[in-house]
């Protein structure tokens, strides 16, 4: 008896770095490789890459331009022509390797690029777009040759994912892209950590995730720990992520000095130790105003870390306010609020923890995301 083969499909990351995009992907690679036979290409080395060398994934480094930017460069056509040609020789040679290595659909982890649907183009593979950011609200990003350019290669794929109902109303419905869609959510968990019970100490400690940058608004955290302060709550806040824009971590940095509060405030940086982070953290705090799903909110609430969150985008779809955590709707003293009104209400506290972790287990499975993926890869391959 033949057993049915494995499509060979070819993934394209943005970046090497191991952050929520690369994570998310590298789960779908390590829990298909069983029904697909992956190759990855990175434009440079890192975390990411150091991962799929460990876990045996088959990847290759090829610089390739992203297609956007955030400071336009004058002449900005002129760059933006630039980096187009750049990506075209290029994916004439990736092109060539993709027909040699006889792929059979084309994978693309971002919609920041447009590399790997010149290289389904050129190669007559079909496209399977995973579409994780807003890009235009959440990082400020522009399109090199503007959003038309974005809905051309997105009408010509075969399927689109989006992580959030959120991503596919901004990036499908309202942006006229008549390519089919779905939504899968992120998997992250098929067996929830054994924790005990959290309950926060004399002085609580707030936490926020991510890299250091205006779209995580670790601003709007530290001026509602600072009012906190002011009021005579005992409670910390630690910052965990690298610095994305020093003249933002600047800002922050000179308000934590002239508000005297340095003594409450501790930046971490990066860490790859996920369990150790949430063990920490009596609170988690999710600020960005446009976040596309929020892996953070959604690990927060596995290890039983009640989140408070603003009520916005992919936010409002993971958090059920009073019942999986709280949302605030405004600035910093709505934050606050929102906060000191759960250190003060265990059984409140208690209820949100255990219904976070459940909800959780319910909705962002791996196995979930596993087959939804698969069943997505077999719909392009029959089309």
């Amino acid at each position: 008896m033949r057993t049915k083969k494995k499509p060979k499909i070819l993934s394209f990351s943005h970046y090497g770095t191991l952050y929520g995009a690369n994570r998310s992907l590298l789960t779908l690679l390590t829990e298909t490789r069983d029904q697909i036979d992956w190759w990855v290409i990175c434009p440079r080395d890192g975390d990411f890459t150091e991962e799929l060398a460990r876990n045996g994934i088959e990847f290759k480094i090829i610089a390739f331009a992203n297609d956007i930017h955030k400071v336009p460069r004058f002449p900005q056509w002129f760059h933006s022509v630039k980096r187009f040609a750049f990506n075209v020789l290029v994916a004439l040679y990736v092109a060539l390797l993709v027909v040699r290595k006889r792929i059979d659909l084309i994978h693309s982890n971002s919609s920041v690029i447009f590399f790997g649907a010149l290289v389904a183009f050129i190669s007559g593979r079909k496209h399977l777009w995973h579409i994780r950011e807003f890009v235009y609200d959440d990082y400020h990003l522009k399109y090199n040759f503007g959003k038309s350019s974005f809905r051309f290669w997105a009408n010509k794929a075969a399927r689109i994912i989006c992580i959030s109902k959120s991503i596919a109303q901004k990036r499908v419905i309202d942006s006229d892209v008549a390519t089919p869609h779905t939504v899968i959510y992120n998997g992250l968990v098929d067996e929830l950590p054994q924790i005990p019970p959290h309950i926060p100490g004399i002085t609580s400690q707030a936490g926020i995730v991510g890299i250091i940058d205006p779209a995580k608004d670790q601003m709007t955290a530290i001026k509602a720990i600072n009012a906190l302060v002011k009021k005579g709550v005992a409670i910390k806040l630690e910052i965990v992520g690298e610095i994305g824009d020093p003249a933002y971590y600047e800002e922050i940095a000179a308000y934590i000095q002239e508000q005297g509060i340095s003594g409450h405030i501790q930046f971490t940086g990066f860490t790859k130790d996920v369990q150790s982070i949430y063990r920490r953290f009596d609170v988690l705090l999710m600020c960005s105003p446009h976040e596309a799903l929020g892996r953070v909110t959604i690990e927060g609430m596995m290890y039983g870390v009640p989140v408070v969150a603003f009520d916005s985008a992919g936010t409002s779809e993971i958090v059920q306010h009073g019942q999986t955590g709280l949302l605030y709707h405004s600035d910093e003293h709505s934050l606050a609020a929102e906060v000191e009104r759960l250190l003060n209400d265990p059984s409140l506290y208690a209820g949100i923890a255990k219904r976070a972790r459940e909800h959780v287990f319910q909705n962002f499975t791996i196995t979930k995301y596993r087959d939804n993926f698969i069943r997505e890869v077999e719909s392009c391959r029959q089309n």
